[in-house]
């Protein structure tokens, strides 16, 4: 039971992480930063960061 509690507990942690990730490269986007830059500091990958581009020209 404790082995899935911390389970539980990293795979929340990492989903975080991930939010956390997702919405500093989409306000970098929308500030027009370059790519690069917004794949340093995000840690996101350029697939990634074209997906959220493109969500943002549609938006």
């Amino acid at each position: 039971m404790c082995e899935l509690m911390q389970k539980l507990q990293d795979e929340g942690r990492a989903e975080g992480r991930l939010e956390e990730q997702t919405s500093l490269a989409i306000s970098m986007l929308r500030d027009q930063e370059p790519i690069d830059k917004i794949i340093k500091y995000s840690r996101l990958s350029p697939e990634r960061i074209a997906e959220l581009a493109k969500q943002i020209r549609q938006s």
